[in-house]
């Protein structure tokens, strides 16, 4: 997959079916439009291609899924192209006609959208709105269906509010896959070797958005490799009470053949087990990580 970074209106030339938007996530209903741009593309013998913006123009709400992430997302799902274009001031005032008809002077063939998009200053350009321009332009338009999954519309907002809420299961089916989060494995307090338990900490730069406190079941991976893990989001009540600031730790289920601290790793969130609280001592803390790995055993296929 090719990659441009775009300042201004000024998309390098080529033949390609496009589809845009925040993509946060990148879930069902993202997918939908990307399974129709590259269809469309290949009907054509162009390239399929898929615009970003950074950064995303719904301003300052949790990211599902970092740029990063979204980038490793697109280039999986086997796009040939993906532009990320510059959110400026100046783009943000763009009328939709002036943007549709940059678009279509830059080889765009066709336009994949969903059925809830505007573009333009303001949110102006409506579907029917674009529908009604793109007719006197050499690009067609193509407004994809909304997906519904679980009884109801799939969307960015649905998905935040899931893995808020710590549903990472459903959240999941509404992704195609298990919500994630990356960043460095880091020294944690070497709490978990005095209770027999050692564990992975997630530190550094998170990308993704955490999930609610409290334990999963799930993968750790680094290296090329998953294991599975009995992963804690929280605070460690019981040995730090006064702690604020929440931590992603992983128990390796089945161990690491080598150490993996300073490297970049990856958690992935099956389900929840329960919601993080306070023991009475450290002997009942152990036991309920030694349940808590029991349980995530059994429930974690081996990969």
């Amino acid at each position: 997959m090719k990659i441009y970074r775009i300042e201004g209106l000024n998309l390098p030339k080529g033949r390609r079916i496009l589809t845009l938007g925040s993509f946060d996530g990148l879930h069902l209903g993202h997918l939908s439009l990307l399974d129709l741009a590259k269809k469309k593309a290949k009907s054509k013998g162009a390239s399929a291609a898929a615009m970003i913006f950074d950064p995303r123009p719904e301003g300052k709400k949790e990211e599902i899924t970092s740029l990063s992430q979204q980038i490793r997302l697109f280039r999986d799902y086997g796009m040939d192209e993906l532009f990320v274009m510059s959110f400026t001031p100046s783009l943000r005032s763009l009328p939709y006609a002036s943007f549709l008809s940059f678009l279509s002077s830059s080889g765009v063939e066709d336009l994949v959208i969903g059925p809830f998009t505007r573009l333009g200053r303001g949110g102006e350009g409506t579907v029917e709105k674009m529908k009604g321009f793109c007719r006197d332009l050499p690009m067609g338009l193509t407004v994809a269906p909304a997906v519904k999954a679980l009884g109801e519309r799939v969307s960015s907002s649905r998905i935040r509010g899931l893995l808020e809420g710590g549903e990472v299961e459903e959240a999941a089916a509404l992704l195609s896959r298990p919500h994630f989060i990356s960043g460095l494995v880091v020294h944690g307090l070497k709490n978990g070797r005095e209770i027999g338990f050692p564990t992975a900490n997630l530190g550094g730069k998170i990308e993704g958005l955490i999930p609610a406190q409290g334990v999963y079941f799930g993968y750790f991976a680094s290296a090329g490799r998953a294991y599975r893990a009995a992963i804690s989001v929280g605070t460690n009540p019981t040995l730090t009470p006064a702690a604020r600031k929440v931590k992603v730790e992983a128990n390796l289920i089945d161990g690491a053949p080598f150490s993996l601290y300073g490297l970049a790793a990856e958690i992935r969130f099956l389900g929840r087990l329960r919601s993080q609280r306070a023991f009475s001592s450290l002997s009942e803390l152990k036991k309920a990580i030694a349940e808590d790995v029991r349980q995530c055993a059994q429930r974690t296929p081996k990969i």
